[in-house]
């Protein structure tokens, strides 16, 4: 008997947060993003009159506004979407004791086990987007089918507040006529890799030859063109209740490749800053700091730095991090910027993805911290300072404060920071 796997995405959930929060936006055209002043501010979410005037996520807010003259610009506030969020799948937790997240709005639910206390699949998922609706205020699209790539695929097909089915007889129908693009893990520059070889569809993908894909795109070809197929077995895992910590970790996928160091180093910090404050939700402090950089070509390089003294501060992941950068990624390679500047030293290969996470974890009841008779220690510092930080964003929003180096600069860079 095949496994029945729901894929439940949230629609438009930081705008139908934001609705939530203030009913006097409902039907109106808006937009999530990091901070409306920000030059280079992207669009993060957005409601669906905006969606139908051609506002789209990742978008500039400048180019929405030229879109959507009328539309309502709106700051992104993540402690209350981690809320809803939590509360979201306290419900799919009555419904299975298997729920995996895949960010903030997304979850797999096996419901295997629970068809003889629920119903099908169908019905289950039907149930779900109800309870949302009613009890939450929010809306769901459910996907359900037989493994994991399959059932989001089906959760993207309809939307809003939909369930869409993809079983054994119809997916070659439903599924295969899909572009290659639609499929989880296939991304911009791997579709075009793949369109130049003539594979245009899934059904295409799933027919092609995957020894002669291994030699363009790795080991992980091998698993493209199982998840294609429908073979995709990887099992929906326990992340709530079961998951021991083992690391803390953020990335990014960047809105265009950057060179220039300054914006690079704003990118680190930015995820120092995040998986700091995660660390310390989880009460849990680390001495391993990792760095991983995505280039131009789709290939990591990444590299570890261990420090003294267990962490949780920004300041020290951020510094850790940035002395892995200096050591793993290229110098400068004469490349000219865009804009015309000489100074090529600020200059680097091209960066397409950041993520930064720290391991080695023990409990910050179990650290225990040198002191000195003489003066407070950098780390202890460090805590009351991200005590004090953690306080503000807790009643002020999670924009309210943050380090100069954050935002200082001749630019400004918005970017989706990943939740993992």
């Amino acid at each position: 008997m095949d496994n029945v796997i729901l894929h439940c995405d949230l629609n438009n959930f930081y705008a139908s947060v934001e609705m939530l929060k203030n009913p006097a936006l409902r039907g109106r055209a808006i937009a999530v993003c990091g901070d409306p002043e920000m030059r280079r501010g992207i669009v993060l979410a957005k409601s669906e009159p905006a969606k139908k005037h051609g506002v789209k996520t990742g978008m500039p807010i400048w180019q929405a506004k030229q879109l959507c003259p009328d539309i309502i610009i709106v700051s992104h506030n993540h402690a209350d979407y981690n809320r809803y969020s939590k509360i979201v799948q306290q419900i799919y937790y009555r419904f299975t004791d298997l729920v995996e997240p895949f960010g903030g709005d997304e979850c797999w639910l096996d419901v295997t086990k629970s068809l003889n206390l629920f119903g099908d699949g169908k019905t289950i998922a039907d149930e779900i987007r109800r309870v949302l609706r009613e009890e939450v205020g929010l809306t769901a699209s459910v996907g359900v089918s037989w493994n994991k790539t399959f059932s989001k695929l089906g959760s993207d097909l309809k939307k809003p507040d939909a369930t869409t089915i993809i079983t054994r007889d119809n997916y070659k129908d439903v599924v295969w006529t899909l572009p290659v693009s639609d499929m989880l893990f296939v991304g911009k520059r791997t579709t075009k890799a793949l369109e130049r070889m003539n594979i245009l569809t899934i059904g295409d993908l799933a027919k092609a030859d995957a020894e002669i894909l291994r030699s363009h795109f790795g080991i992980n070809a091998i698993k493209m063109v199982a998840m294609a197929k429908g073979e995709d077995g990887d099992p929906v895992k326990d992340f709530l209740h079961k998951r021991q910590v083992k690391s803390v970790g953020n990335g990014t996928t960047l809105p265009s490749d950057l060179t220039a160091i300054q914006q690079i180093d704003q990118v680190i910090y930015l995820l120092s800053e995040e998986v700091a404050y995660r660390m310390r939700r989880k009460g849990v402090k680390g001495t391993t700091v990792n760095l991983s950089v995505r280039d131009e070509n789709l290939l990591w390089s990444g590299a570890q730095e261990t420090i003294t003294q267990a962490t949780c501060s920004c300041t020290t992941i951020h510094g850790a991090a940035l002395k892995i950068f200096d050591k793993i990624w290229a110098k400068p390679r004469q490349i000219i910027p865009n804009d015309g500047a000489t100074n090529r030293g600020n200059y680097f290969q091209p960066v397409h993805s950041i993520r930064v996470a720290v391991s080695n974890l023990t409990t910050t009841k179990d650290t225990r911290t040198q002191t000195s008779f003489f003066a407070e220690s950098d780390e202890a510092k460090n805590d009351k300072i991200s005590s004090i930080f953690d306080n503000i964003r807790r009643r002020y929003g999670s924009q309210s404060i943050m380090f100069a180096t954050g935002v200082t600069g001749e630019f400004n860079l918005e970017i989706e920071i990943l939740d993992e």
